[in-house]
């Protein structure tokens, strides 16, 4: 009878297997569950909170973007005060221009900054450069930066027109010694006490800074502007909102020039009319 052989077991047959690990108690699982979870609503309000202040700041820095650009604008800003025309002049034989005829508008400055324009006045001055005296009110830089009401802008008050040969003894007189300008009154029957003290005062204004500076002004000084003007031609005078003025011509504007012919031809003739 064949006799079966059998083969010993090997080495790697006979190891013992390893015993399977305890299972992790329920309540270790529920732990690390709400340590993870804990961990996850930490780390959600802290991006939470890191988004709000960031959009909060994004906000902060537009604003105050904003409002410098407001700032710099009311700095450099400026505004029209006046406007003038020439409606012709007179040439002798030798084309030296003997007389100009001026039309001279002003526009009244509202509680918004908002203007409208004041009848027009006719002018004769000897030759073709005009002179515009003025004087200017200056508010310190801390009134205009903020806007304020009153002293946001500087002021301007038109006391005479001239010409180049003329005296300025001898001008053409543009306001009242004393009184508001119109161009500065909220209503036409209306001014108020500031405005008031500021253009009857201005005399002693100029000659004593201390007295100019408890109304909050920086400069008050007389300013002469001129320039040669020609017939058909508008020219705008402008306030610079922290600055002086400037006269300067206007191109492109000839239907508001016929616009300033028609209506001074129309004042003419309601004046003769009476």
């Amino acid at each position: 009878m064949p006799t079966t052989l059998v083969e010993p077991a090997s080495p790697a047959n006979t190891a013992p297997r390893r015993a399977p690990r305890p299972a992790m108690p329920r309540f270790v699982r529920l732990l690390f569950i709400a340590i993870v979870v804990a961990g996850l609503g930490t780390l959600a309000v802290n991006i939470t909170s890191y988004l709000s202040h960031r959009q909060s700041r994004i906000a902060q820095l537009q604003r105050e973007r904003l409002q410098l650009r407001e700032v710099i604008q009311r700095l450099t800003g400026r505004s029209r005060r006046a406007q003038l025309v020439v409606a012709g002049q007179t040439i002798n034989g030798f084309g030296k221009v003997l007389r100009t005829h001026l039309l001279w508008q002003e526009f009244t400055i509202g509680p918004h900054g908002n203007q409208t324009p004041l009848p027009v006045r006719k002018f004769t001055i000897p030759g073709n450069i005009v002179h515009v005296d003025a004087f200017v009110l200056k508010f310190q830089d801390k009134y205009v930066e903020e806007g304020n009401v009153l002293r946001g802008k500087s002021l301007a008050l038109f006391r005479r027109i001239y010409g180049e040969s003329q005296a300025p003894d001898k001008a053409i007189p543009l306001a009242v010694k004393g009184a508001v300008p119109l161009a500065y009154r909220a209503k036409l029957n209306r001014t108020n006490s500031f405005e008031r003290q500021l253009w009857t005062n201005i005399w002693q204004l100029m000659d004593h800074p201390k007295m100019a500076a408890k109304q909050g002004l920086d400069v008050v000084q007389g300013q002469d502007v001129y320039r040669p003007v020609f017939p058909g031609k508008l020219y705008e005078i402008d306030l610079q909102n922290d600055g002086g003025l400037e006269f300067r011509q206007r191109e492109g504007e000839s239907a508001l020039v016929h616009n300033m012919l028609i209506q001074a031809a129309r004042d003419h003739t309601r004046s003769a009319a009476r």
